[in-house]
């Protein structure tokens, strides 16, 4: 029988407000596919794994964030220990104005629905790690906090950072405007063209700023350049290939503009801690088992 767990198990004191953040390392261990009774968020903050969600099957790497619905069946594969935070919470915690606002939000109302979608996977930004790292850390010490009296800094501290995750890695209240526009627009043109030869010329066209700023420009909206910006697209689009195509390494590099296929793995390596045979060696290790209620190596979320 499938397990399943409820967020009332997990709250401190009994009956506090229901979210929960809790920072995990797990090492390789078998137990079944299991759903829960709340929203799940796991954040990865380092190792690498298999997520599987309902029938999709997920690589796993720094900054990626997955999102359970109620009554999705979820489960890790993993081949060394895997770092994480896990946030539960319910739905109940909202007002119905609260939660009109965050079902708003496309990427929002599909985490809510149970089943497969490409929006129950996230990857933030790298520079935006280390903010969510210390976002995460602040909601996990006030769970531990025994005083009953912390419930609306606990939601607050939720909302926060729901607000930066849906966001993309942005601070929660800050102005975006017309440079929210002009970015939308770059990663647009970057997203189109990375498999081009990409100049700061052409990228300072799709973003509306002089050459000479763009960099500027971008590391101060999202703490990167522009060819670190390029190269995150890159191996983004390079994983989206490997999980759901049969091209080869070198087929794959030629595609998402890297001059060969050796430049191609040691930039996927060090964005993501393991080559591209690796990683999709850990898609096919998922995607091999014949019965979805078992198992070899997964962990407890």
């Amino acid at each position: 029988m499938m397990k399943h767990y409820e967020i009332k198990s997990y709250l401190r004191p009994p009956g506090a407000p229901p979210v929960w953040l809790e920072h995990m390392v797990r090492r390789t261990r078998p137990e079944p596919a299991h759903t829960h009774d709340c929203m799940e968020l796991m954040y990865i903050r380092g190792g690498a794994a298999c997520c599987r969600i309902n029938d999709r099957h997920y690589p796993v790497v720094r900054g990626d964030i997955y999102a359970f619905a109620p009554g999705d069946v979820h489960e890790f594969s993993i081949s060394g220990p895997l770092t994480y935070d896990t946030l539960l919470f319910s739905m109940e915690i909202f007002s119905e104005e609260e939660l009109r606002q965050f079902t708003g939000n496309a990427v929002f109302a599909r985490w809510c629905s149970p089943g497969s979608c490409r929006e129950k996977k996230l990857t933030l930004p790298v520079a935006a790690a280390d903010k969510l790292d210390a976002a995460c850390d602040e909601l996990a010490d006030e769970c531990l906090k025994p005083a009953p009296c912390n419930g609306l800094l606990r939601k607050a501290l939720l909302v926060r950072l729901l607000f930066f995750i849906l966001g993309g890695g942005a601070p929660s209240g800050e102005s975006r405007g017309s440079s929210d526009l002009q970015l939308s627009s770059l990663f647009n043109f970057v997203a189109k063209h990375a498999g081009e030869k990409l100049s700061l010329a052409r990228m300072a066209g799709a973003a509306h700023v002089s050459p000479g700023y763009l960099n500027q420009f971008m590391r101060r909206s999202i703490g990167q350049g522009a060819f670190e910006y390029v190269v995150r697209c890159r191996v983004e689009q390079a994983r989206d290939l490997l999980e759901n195509t049969q091209k080869s390494i070198s087929e794959i590099a030629v595609a998402v503009g890297f001059y060969d296929a050796s430049h191609f793995i040691r930039v996927f390596r060090r964005a993501t801690g393991m080559t591209p045979g690796a990683y999709r060696k850990l898609i096919l290790r998922g995607t091999s088992r014949q019965d979805p209620e078992r198992s070899l190596f997964s962990v407890r979320t």
